[in-house]
């Protein structure tokens, strides 16, 4: 059974045309809100998702199916007009088609997830070079279904990469024959060798460069300390898309303790924009309990002059924006045009909050520069999702 969660209609009967040519029934769900309860209630083989939904943002929906247990094994791929690869992969999504999509690519995305279903088994390669830390990582990830490969150094991993396919790497930087930068940058440039999903779990302190450099081939970076194990574990099964009832009890509790701490949000800095006093403090009560560190700007100008301070290392750096629409001096859509403008602050994620529902709200915010947006009265959960879901890693 696919599920297939698409709001425009045509495009959703072309996606159940090729699914029933490649073996799949199909489900047709309009709105996130279905989706998640279709979801849920019937726990679909494979779902294909389009990011722009009606109701909120098809990323937010993804993360929630990936942090249920009910749903976190399902494999879905998305086919969206939005250009948010690298976000929907890191939440755990299996592919990402960018709209206008060619048949023979679509044809292909279901047969990837078809393959998928028939292939159970699972493999990963821990690269690490400390024989007490490569065991006791082999014995965090072992179950059934999983198959764990090790290797000590940069040579012996590129030689299993060339030799098979790895659904998941978990990689330490510090190598005797190479560093795992050197790794990385080679696994990118030569198609020699297999590319799975990467997992840095290092004891290295990393700078800010340090991490920009990761970032290119890694979907998440682990620092090894005292609550890193269970950290580990959530991300790999993520990957590995494992049905968590099928895992032991005693990895099922460290995955209930990884996802009920938000250490994406904890020590994260967030830009409120909002001139409303009482949202202001609905917004800071929602996030500051849960380790993020509040900044307020009151309209769009202050706004841009927070953000450009913090690019140019003048004030602690932004990690996401919370941008209200409507506002005095400048509305929230100028002031986003501007803080895009500065080549520094392309990627720093703006979630923009607007009272209206107009139908062309959402494509008026994405092409003002907003990552996404969310519609008042606001939902706590939901903002949490979006902030979870943006926040760089």
């Amino acid at each position: 059974m696919l599920l297939v969660v698409e709001d425009d209609n045509s495009f959703a009967r072309i996606l159940q045309d090729f699914a029933h040519e490649t073996g799949f029934e199909t489900l047709v769900a309009g709105t996130a809100q279905e989706a998640l309860q279709l979801a849920t209630e019937l726990r679909p083989h494979a779902v294909v998702l389009d990011l722009g939904l009606p109701d909120r943002s098809g990323l937010s929906l993804l993360d929630d199916l990936k942090r249920d247990a009910r749903t976190r094994h399902i494999p879905i791929h998305v086919v969206s007009a939005s250009e948010n690869a690298e976000t929907a992969l890191a939440l755990g999504a299996v592919g990402y088609l960018l709209k206008p999509v060619r048949r023979e690519d679509l044809l292909a995305a279901l047969r990837k997830l078809e393959d998928r279903l028939e292939n159970r088994l699972r493999r990963v390669l821990i690269v690490e070079d400390d024989d007490v830390q490569r065991e006791a990582v082999a014995k965090l990830l072992e179950a059934d279904g999983v198959v764990i490969e090790t290797a000590a150094g940069a040579q012996e991993c590129l030689q299993k990469l060339k030799d098979q396919t790895f659904d998941c790497m978990v990689l330490d930087l510090t190598l005797p024959d190479a560093s795992g930068y050197a790794l990385l940058e080679t696994l990118s440039q030569e198609n020699a060798f297999s590319f799975p999903p990467v997992i840095v779990y290092t004891g290295r302190d990393l700078s800010a460069q340090d991490e920009q450099q990761l970032r290119r081939y890694s979907h998440s970076i682990i620092i090894k300390g005292a609550k890193s194990p269970e950290r580990l574990l959530d991300e790999v099964t993520l990957f590995l898309h494992q049905v968590v009832a099928g895992l032991s009890l005693e990895q099922q509790t460290l995955l209930r303790r990884a996802q009920s701490r938000d250490e994406t949000l904890e020590g994260k800095r967030v830009l409120i924009v909002e001139d409303d006093v009482r949202n202001v403090y609905a917004l800071s009560s929602v996030l500051e309990p849960r380790g993020v560190k509040v900044q307020i700007a009151r309209n769009g100008r202050e706004a841009v002059e927070a953000t450009l301070r913090a690019a140019g290392a003048e004030a602690p750096a932004i990690d996401l924006v919370l941008m209200d629409v409507m506002m005095p001096e400048m509305d929230g859509l100028t002031a986003t045009r501007e803080i895009r403008r500065d080549a520094r602050c392309k990627k720093i994620p703006i979630l923009m909050l607007t009272a209206k529902a107009m139908p062309d709200d959402q494509e008026k915010c994405l092409e003002a520069g907003a990552s996404d947006y969310m519609t008042k009265p606001l939902d706590v959960d939901r903002l949490l999702s979006l902030v979870r879901v943006w926040m760089p890693r």
